[in-house]
């Protein structure tokens, strides 16, 4: 089997900084030596993600996964190590060796495959008749009467399913394979076993999920209709659930890194026409409220989150709902863009340009607590005095959550007005409800987030020994001439001991030790992750031939009676259990003695 040559695989790795690589994906905040973000090999909400930018490595302390930045893509999309590579080139611009691998993905990623594929043939089948046939030519006329650019169209690969069941033709003429085409979810299952288009008539937006994948469609109907939803979204499968998908994703979370801030808008057509104007930071949940997986992407890529939805009184609801679900977060500085006249964000952009969408998302800007006071207003009627009563309790009790003093008078003052209310007396209310709220007070303005600092895992002193001088020998070649020279000398966990079997090949073949490169060369994601963990942890001490030496006597001494010592415990259980009191007086004989050995070697070395 061919393989990416060892001097390209070292090429691409120098020419890459880790950093920028999980960035992508990432949000990541300097904490001492290291950077830390929440992981995206599982779900959390303190980062106990880090990344270490001098040694080109990665580490999780919650869920252990670790290795360098080939390691990372593997791990997040499935990748072969050939494939990691590839793709690293790639996005660093370095030309391909014209030998590559055909080296097979994991297991799981084989079973998904087919079906992206499926979806990958089916949304250029839908793109091909939405922009070459006459069946697309009424989805053409909608899209152009919507403003929408031919780049647009491009861009988004937007598609059209007419009513025939072109689809299944197109996969029985392929001679794709049945249970594939079950699998996919594009496809409606009678009870005969027949399969029938589940797409027909409907404008065709594909889904991507969080690394760019199409794993799913979202179809809009071009005329409503009393017997079918304006919206129908891919049914969950193995690989779409809309709990964990937000348009454009994909694309997004590069541009927020740059804007440092996240769109939240309504709808597809909202982002696409957002994208038009030059503003890809957008993303649009799959037509429901906001679900913890999707508010888990978005922190991952800004902590800034601006919502843009409808101005119509569903839309200020919908908007109340998010900012509610993302305070829960406690981890967003929230605030929201008011589309005026009730309009969406893509009516604004064809009624006012692309410049007005522009200027109105960079500078409509505004406090969750301005858009709170003023939904609020919208329940009461001023018409009636003990309405505006009313609205005054709730409105200062929204205003005594805010920390800021100068802030709190702004909004009295405003609110006085308003109401042509005295705004001393709105101010002594103000305080009365702090005094309330204190104990229980939630602050408006989310806490920092700031990276766990974990409790190291507690080894035996064997295995601290192991860490100790493991890490000395990769780092120092003295310490690693020192313990070579030592006879029969050996690890006595697994894991330390392949590394060191890893580590004597390694410098075999290389003059010098480098972290990310040991790890390519380990190969084994288990041990990588051991590595990484190893690495991350602060510097063990192996300044002295005096700590080496007492670490090398610790292994070679105290694990031999360590692991006689666990053994005879288990034979006194046995004898204890068998009734066998002769050989439990045996037992606790060398018992004692093996434990008072291992006292001893202790106090020595201590």
């Amino acid at each position: 089997m061919l393989k990416i040559p060892e001097e390209f695989v070292e090429k691409v790795r120098t020419s890459t900084n880790i950093t920028d690589e999980v960035s992508k994906y990432v949000q990541l905040k300097q904490a001492g030596k290291n950077l830390f973000g929440l992981c995206p090999f599982h779900e959390e909400r303190t980062p106990s993600f880090s990344v270490n930018e001098a040694k080109q490595i990665f580490h999780c302390f919650s869920c252990g996964r670790g290795g360098n930045v080939f390691t990372f893509l593997m791990d997040l999309k499935g990748m072969s190590f050939p494939e990691a590579v590839e793709a690293v080139a790639k996005d660093d611009g370095i030309e391909l060796p014209k030998v590559v691998t055909n080296t097979p993905r994991d297991q799981k990623q084989q079973q998904r495959q087919p079906l992206i594929e499926a979806h990958q043939e089916a949304a250029q089948l839908y793109h091909h008749i939405l922009m070459n046939t006459k069946l697309g030519e009424a989805a053409r006329n909608y899209l152009q009467e919507r403003q929408v650019s031919p780049e647009m169209i491009e861009r988004f690969n937007l598609g059209f399913a007419p009513g025939e069941q072109v689809l299944r033709s197109f996969f029985a003429e392929r001679k794709t394979d049945y249970q594939t085409l079950r699998k996919t979810g594009l496809f409606i299952e009678d009870q005969a076993g027949n399969l029938k288009d589940r797409f027909t008539n409907r404008l065709m937006f594909p889904i991507k999920n969080t690394t760019g994948a199409l794993v799913g469609f979202s179809g809009r109907l071009l005329h409503k209709s009393d017997s079918a939803p304006k919206y129908l979204n891919s049914p969950e499968t193995e690989i779409f659930n809309k709990r964990r998908v937000l348009y454009n994703y994909d694309v997004a979370r590069q541009a927020a890194r740059k804007a440092k801030r996240l769109l939240l808008l309504e709808g597809f057509m909202d982002v696409i026409s957002a994208s038009q104007a030059g503003i890809d930071f957008g993303v649009a949940s799959m037509g429901t409220s906001l679900t913890e997986e999707q508010i888990y992407d978005l922190q991952r890529v800004s902590s800034n989150i601006d919502i843009c939805y409808d101005g119509d009184v569903p839309g200020q609801k919908a908007i109340d709902r998010a900012v509610s679900l993302l305070e829960q977060n406690g981890n967003f500085q929230i605030g929201v863009i008011q589309i005026p006249d009730g309009m969406d964000p893509d009516e604004y952009r064809r009624k006012n340009g692309t410049a007005g969408l522009q200027k109105i998302v960079k500078s409509g800007r505004e406090p969750v607590i301005k858009f709170r006071l003023r939904y609020l207003r919208s329940h009461f009627n001023f018409e009636q005095e003990t309405d505006k009563i009313e609205y005054a309790k709730q409105a200062t009790k929204l205003i005594a959550t805010l920390d800021s003093s100068v802030e709190r008078g702004v909004y009295l003052k405003d609110l006085a007005t308003d109401l042509d209310f005295d705004q001393t007396s709105l101010q002594e209310q103000c305080e009365e409800d702090r005094r309330k709220q204190r104990p229980v007070r939630k602050h408006v303005t989310p806490t920092p987030v700031e990276p766990v600092q974990r409790e190291q895992p507690r080894y035996s002193r064997v295995e601290n020994a192991e860490r100790q001088l493991l890490a000395g020998m990769l780092h120092d070649s003295n310490v690693w001439t020192h313990v070579i020279n030592q006879p029969n000398f050996s690890f006595v966990h697994d894991d330390y001991q392949q590394l060191y079997l890893f580590a004597q090949e390694f410098f075999r073949r290389h003059a010098a030790y480098n972290s990310a490169k040991f790890s390519d060369f380990i190969g084994e994601q288990h041990l990588q992750s051991v590595l990484a963990e190893l690495e991350m942890n602060p510097a063990y001490d192996h300044s002295s031939d005096q700590a080496v030496a007492d670490c090398v006597k610790i292994i070679q001494q105290d694990a031999p009676l360590a692991a006689q010592i666990k053994d005879l415990k288990h034979e006194f259980e046995v004898a204890k259990q068998t009734g066998n009191e002769l050989q439990q007086l045996k037992l606790a004989t060398e018992l004692i003695k093996a434990q008072q050995q291992l006292d001893q070697l202790k106090s020595t070395s201590d």
